[in-house]
């Protein structure tokens, strides 16, 4: 358990020894994962993407048409290209798949399977800054929790949406909305992202009139429960000859589900009611607190399938008789689930 924050006046400090692992994923993979999305969305809507990053990167160093918000493309690109956006533009089809105007957008059953979707598609950018509300989500050890990162980019997205609304003009979109994003892709993703599940009228705006027509595509709404993450503690009963107060333990959550998933966990202490030299209160009733040992993260990302273990020492006054370990209320979110982009989202049965 943690030192951070307010502990009852009988509730003892752990000790620094720990050792915690993950038995399978690591940042370098969740990297990868980021890059993979990104690169879908690169392909969902590649001109407003390379627009926006073209001004994010270049800043002053690149003459960028204040009118347009569009860089001119260099030969070799039209080259590889094979055509001009122009002429992409012109290839008009209902069919969603066949590109510009057309581009499709998700369906959802509710603003709230929106609202889930949304938080684990941009859960799984990589390069969250700290002393933000976004820090749950990066390594930065803060005091913020994953459902302060849920609201803040949900209220980000809305954001981004209203400036479009407002008639603010795309390359001045990530200064007047202040995303707290260090990659220029990452803000430029969640700008695609945030127009494509909140404001899919303002996708016009956003890339041109390129694409002008959104195809509403349904989604398999399957983003999992809290449930299918199973933790277990256990604690080892100490020898006869070793000290009561003193307990060695294990943690495992195992993800159960087919989706990565970002947690927060907590942690809780019981005891046999023996105190050396002291009455316990009966009346007293360990309470949910700080996961782990002192200075320990709280926040933990689990592959789909996986198990993240730990163990730890628990030190104080008390007899330990037992520990247990939960996700925190509301504080998790899987990613990657609900949402599917491009046409035919649903598969057919």
């Amino acid at each position: 358990m943690s030192d951070r924050g307010s502990r009852p006046a009988d509730q003892p400090t752990p000790s620094a020894h720990k050792e915690s692992q993950l038995e399978k994923g690591t940042e370098a993979d969740r990297g990868v994962l980021k890059r993979r999305r990104v690169a879908a969305v690169l392909v969902a809507a590649a001109l407003a993407l390379a627009t926006i990053v073209t001004v994010l990167v270049t800043g002053d160093n690149e003459q960028v048409s204040a009118r347009s918000g569009t860089a001119s493309a260099s030969p070799s690109d039209s080259a590889k290209d094979g055509t001009s956006a122009e002429l992409r533009a012109e290839e008009s089809t209902e069919d969603p798949t066949s590109g510009p105007p057309y581009i499709p957008v998700p369906e959802f059953s509710s603003a709230a399977a929106r609202d889930v979707a949304f938080v684990g598609d941009v859960g799984q950018f990589t390069t969250w800054p700290g002393a933000t509300e976004y820090e749950a989500m990066s390594s930065s050890d803060g005091g913020y929790n994953i459902s302060d990162f849920r609201k803040a980019v949900i209220r980000d997205a809305e954001t981004v949406c209203n400036a479009f609304i407002g008639g603010t003009g795309m390359n001045d979109v990530p200064d007047a909305v202040g995303l707290p994003l260090t990659d220029p892709i990452d803000q430029a993703a969640f700008i695609v992202e945030a127009v494509t599940f909140y404001c899919p009228d303002q996708i016009a705006a956003m890339t041109e009139d390129v694409y002008s027509e959104p195809v509403a595509t349904k989604q398999n709404e399957d983003c999992p429960a809290v449930s299918t993450l199973k933790a277990t503690a256990t604690i080892e009963q100490p020898d006869t000859d070793d000290d009561p107060t003193s307990a060695t333990y294990s943690v495992k959550v195992r993800n159960t589900s087919s989706y990565d998933v970002r947690v927060q966990l907590q942690q809780r202490w019981f005891t046999d009611g023996k105190v050396p030299e002291m009455q316990l209160a009966s009346e007293w009733v360990p309470e949910w607190t700080f996961f782990g040992e002192t200075g320990e993260d709280q926040f933990f990302t689990i592959e789909a399938g996986e198990t993240f273990a730990y163990e730890g020492e628990q030190n104080g006054i008390y007899y330990w008789n037992r520990t247990e370990v939960r996700v925190a209320p509301e504080e998790f979110v899987f990613l990657g689930c609900g949402y599917q982009p491009g046409p035919g989202a649903i598969a057919e049965e």
